[in-house]
């Protein structure tokens, strides 16, 4: 008798967690619904979201609508820095974006496999007004080079930013001038599940250009992989073959590609 009441009572514990994960599944397909980009005209976009709670109840929150398609957030305490020196580190970069206020946290981006420093970071200060701050001084000489720095862009952190992603209008940016001696793409807008079997036959078969070394950047201190890499090819017919891919689906995503200059 123990046992089958114990039994009963898994059961029903399984079947009340299953009600509130339909529950929640319903709430946050009512806060796409009912998100600025799928509203008629004519709605507030001002007015807080309501979420639904695990008891069936609404409630008020100041959290802001997720973003249209085809946008994302920037992040109001963190920026891009990038054309850094390989000597930089974290008391370097504080020292030198002091006038701007306390830097809390920096994040290296580096290669996927090697692990070898890109030059580039993203920088948390202690307030909004010192990331500003940090924006207008781009072009700021660290280490005897003019660092490059632009707001964070927050992608795909929440399930509205994830959704609002998916369903963007990826819009194709023309490739800039090519760099003489350039034999590498950058690519980005990658699918995070991409490998280097993927990336070779994604060139081979969309483009009959054969790439010849592949390197990802990841986050410096966590690995995690930034959804970016670089591909080597062995000549110019083959790089600019695979050039005419830009803008292509690759994995589901269209691929962001551009000419890296060599070092």
């Amino acid at each position: 008798k123990k046992e089958k009441k114990e039994k009963k009572e898994k059961k029903e514990k399984k079947e009340k967690r299953d009600r509130d994960d339909e529950d929640g599944e319903t709430a946050k397909k009512a806060r796409v619904e009912d998100s600025p980009a799928a509203a008629a005209d004519g709605d507030d976009d001002d007015a807080p979201m309501k979420f639904k709670s695990a008891d069936g109840k609404t409630k008020s929150g100041s959290t802001p609508a997720p973003p249209a398609p085809g946008t994302f957030p920037t992040s109001s305490t963190k920026v891009y820095m990038g054309n850094l020196a390989w000597s930089i580190d974290e008391a370097a970069i504080g020292e030198a974006f002091a006038d701007c206020g306390e830097v809390v946290s920096i994040k290296w981006f580096e290669e996927k496999e090697t692990k070898k420093f890109l030059g580039a970071g993203v920088v948390e200060f202690d307030s909004t007004e010192a990331a500003a701050r940090a924006v207008a001084a781009a072009g700021r000489q660290v280490h005897n080079r003019e660092t490059k720095i632009r707001p964070w862009e927050e992608r795909g952190n929440t399930g509205e930013e994830k959704r609002a992603a998916k369903a963007a209008k990826f819009e194709v940016k023309p490739m800039g001038p090519k760099p003489p001696g350039c034999y590498t793409l950058f690519m980005g807008n990658l699918n995070f599940a991409i490998d280097d079997d993927a990336i070779y036959k994604f060139f081979k078969e969309g483009a009959d250009a054969e790439m010849v070394a592949v390197r990802w950047l990841t986050n410096k201190e966590s690995g995690e992989f930034r959804g970016v890499g670089f591909a080597d090819f062995a000549d110019d017919e083959n790089l600019d073959r695979a050039a005419t891919l830009n803008g292509k689906p690759c994995m589901g995503r269209p691929i962001r590609m551009d000419w890296q200059a060599p070092k």
